[in-house]
């Protein structure tokens, strides 16, 4: 009997996976800047609405405390390399129902502190729309939201 209550034991604690409310992040990566987007695709202001969504994704995560670039740990660079729109469905009339928008940027986070990059790559965001309810710009700004809160998302899994 004690065998097998010892053995449920070592079960129970030996088969739990830990939880922590940590972050992943080294401990001396506490704040953030983010540089402007360079953009060079065909579609204008991308850059600039990404540099504008990546504060807020970084702001509302509150893993990272956004800051300037003298006083951050990590400093973010994005260049928005790709925007594509396809037609994604078609009616039984062939006429096009929704489009399909295609955002991807290519990032780089370097470590101030230990003078090295902490990440580098590329990410992309896709979001659908019906062009009778969203206007193209009203999706490429959900796919750049959804593009900037991958790139956090990434970031904050580096390591």
């Amino acid at each position: 009997m004690r065998l097998l209550r010892a053995a449920s034991i070592v079960l129970l604690l030996g088969g739990c996976c830990g939880y922590s409310t940590r972050s992943l992040l080294p401990s001396h990566l506490r704040s953030v800047a983010v540089q402007p987007a360079d953009n060079t695709t065909a579609q204008p202001g991308l850059g600039e609405e990404l540099t504008d969504a990546l504060v807020t994704a970084f702001n509302s995560d509150r893993t990272l405390r956004v800051t300037s670039v003298e006083n951050a740990n990590l400093v973010v660079t994005a260049t928005v390399d790709d925007y594509s729109r396809a037609a994604a469905s078609y009616t039984g009339e062939q006429v096009i129902s929704a489009y399909e928008i295609v955002v991807s940027a290519r990032v780089q986070a370097q470590d101030q502190a230990r003078e090295e990059e902490f990440y580098s790559g590329n990410v992309s965001a896709r979001t659908t729309y019906d062009p009778n309810s969203k206007t193209e710009d009203q999706a490429a700004r959900e796919a750049i939201t959804r593009l900037a809160g991958e790139v956090v998302r990434q970031i904050l899994t580096a390591w």
